[in-house]
């Protein structure tokens, strides 16, 4: 009987059985049997693109890949394989990949609600949130009831760094519609807790993460939120104990060294080494505390940035303190430097608040000896953060529209303490001239910071925003007013002038977000009531209320 020609062989029954073992979970089989469909049809569109599935699931996915771009040339408008090409594209990161397909995609279906909530992600992947907002409205609007597109929408409204207050009613109502849909799912009630956590409604925040808490007690990301609000809230012991569940200590346990985890328990013949974490203000503001950690220990090691290491060094030192040690010791135990004042016990009572870094004095001699012209009230000005490879954050910065009018003030002198290092920090030469510059040579060497410490010891006050510049100006006990946003970062508190970090710090917070107007309305008369005092020879009234 003679054998049948590979043209007489038709590939549907293998399609069949091929799909059937598919849908079965029986991989291998699908695998094998759609590789003998395209055998025998290599342009089998279907046989392509369920095997390209296939290999997704192999975690094959460049090979999936390119078998669905194959399904694709020969079917363009083939609308299925489009979709699964979209979602293996963002499963191995090719945003732009995904994002093209799925603007054609949204272009021929409008009214697509899966293609938008598909795009709106990809969008939110890129960070591109304001973008992400009109799909991912218009997918809600078809498909309300839909989880992941609320939790998706709530998140591009809360995160862009433009949001105003009806763009976090709109994300809270997303939230809100999430957690009603599937009330039993933590992941709802946490972003209920971070929309309400952005819009400074601490106690209502903590409630939605108490309620996350209560459905998954592992779950990190709301026990971090949860101590954020308790601090916010006045509750510091409770809330630095939340505040250890933050990501970057869970990275920190989880990077595979392997030293343990210091427990705050005294080791005096031992090492112990303090990992700086966060950004630069962040380490200045809680180096404060490896002087204590020194007192219970044999020797302290501290690995923090090279170019902080001078100014961070002049924290009192008992003499067993050593920074960026070129040979490191045997390490007993090791902790970064926010979990410090839950291991060691602190209160807000008991923080260490006097001031505990010092500017070189030869430094201050030489910037006395520069700014010896300067008269009247002589004040310090930060307005801005970032610098030439971070763009400032709106959120925190102020407009210097707000800033000018101080220049206007009889008897001040205002001294720029940034360097101009990005767009935000230049002004124009009218602006230019209301303000005294420090030169190129300001902080230009490889330390940081060491010039803005020493030209603080010579001012009267710093007027700094939430900024590495502001913690020096705490750190060395200068008289400093932080004009901060509605909704302040964590260690100010809520509603407060004063701060538990720094005796010379006072607050002034926006009354709604984004509006500095009545902030910084209210610096400006305090500004005006001190330059007056010091020019009829009385103390200024610098330092907040007691």
């Amino acid at each position: 009987m003679p054998v049948a020609s590979r043209s007489m062989i038709q590939p549907q029954p293998f399609l069949i059985r091929a799909v059937h073992a598919h849908q079965t979970d029986r991989l291998d089989e699908a695998r094998r049997l759609y590789r003998m469909t395209l055998a025998i049809e290599p342009a089998q569109c279907d046989g392509l693109q369920l095997l390209g599935l296939v290999e997704k699931r192999f975690d094959r996915n460049t090979d999936g890949v390119a078998l669905m771009r194959r399904a694709l040339r020969l079917l363009p408008d083939f609308t299925t394989v489009r979709q699964n090409l979209c979602r293996t594209l963002q499963g191995i990161g090719d945003h732009n990949g995904a994002l093209a397909l799925l603007r054609q995609l949204t272009a021929e279906l409008p009214d697509d609600a899966e293609t938008l909530y598909q795009l709106g992600g990809t969008l939110l992947r890129q960070e591109r949130r304001q973008e992400a907002a009109g799909p991912l409205r218009r997918a809600a609007m078809l498909r309300p009831d839909h989880l992941d597109t609320r939790i998706a929408l709530s998140d591009a409204l809360l995160l862009h760094p433009a949001s105003q207050r009806a763009e976090f009613e709109e994300s809270l109502l997303n939230a809100r519609a999430a957690a009603m849909l599937d009330p039993g799912n933590p992941v709802t009630h946490l972003q209920v807790a971070l929309v309400l956590e952005e819009m400074a409604c601490a106690a209502e925040s903590l409630a939605a993460c108490r309620r996350a808490l209560r459905l998954r007690p592992t779950m990190t990301d709301a026990r971090h939120i949860a101590g954020i609000n308790r601090l916010r809230l006045g509750d510091f012991v409770g809330g630095m104990a939340d505040f250890e569940a933050r990501k970057n200590n869970v990275w920190f346990q989880a990077d595979g060294i392997p030293v343990p985890i210091w427990d705050g328990r005294p080791l005096p013949d031992d090492t112990v080494a303090l990992a700086a974490e966060g950004g630069w203000g962040d380490m200045i503001h809680f180096v404060r505390y490896v002087t204590q950690v020194a007192r219970i220990c044999g020797e302290v090691v501290v690995v923090c940035p090279p170019r902080l290491q001078r100014l961070l060094s002049t924290v009192p030192n008992p003499g067993n303190i050593r920074f960026n040690p070129e040979h490191m010791p045997p390490i007993r135990a090791r902790a970064m430097f926010l979990s410090l004042p839950h291991l060691l016990g602190s209160t807000a009572d008991s923080v260490p608040n006097r001031p505990y870094l010092s500017a070189d004095p030869e430094r201050v001699r030489l910037w006395t000896d520069r700014l010896s012209g300067l008269g009247g009230l002589r004040v310090g000005l930060c307005w801005s953060n970032g610098d030439a490879t971070r763009d400032a954050d709106p959120k925190r910065s102020v407009p210097f529209e707000f800033v000018r009018p101080l220049a206007a003030i009889p008897g001040v002198s205002l001294v720029d303490l940034h360097k101009q290092d990005n767009d935000a920090k230049r002004l124009g030469d009218a602006d230019e001239a209301l303000l005294h510059r420090l030169g190129p040579d300001f902080d230009a060497g490889p330390d940081a910071f060491l010039d803005t410490a020493a030209v603080m010891k010579t001012l009267d006050l710093v007027i700094a925003i939430d900024s590495s510049v502001l913690h020096v100006a705490g750190a060395l006990g200068v008289p400093t007013w932080l004009p901060a946003p509605y909704r302040m970062d964590w260690r100010w508190m809520n509603d407060a002038e004063r701060s538990i970090w720094y005796p010379s710090l006072r607050i002034y917070r926006q009354d709604r977000q984004w509006d500095w107007s009545g902030s910084m309305a209210r610096i400006a008369r305090d500004l005006a009531r001190a330059a007056g005092a010091k020019a009829a020879g009385l103390p200024p009234d610098l330092l907040p209320a007691m």
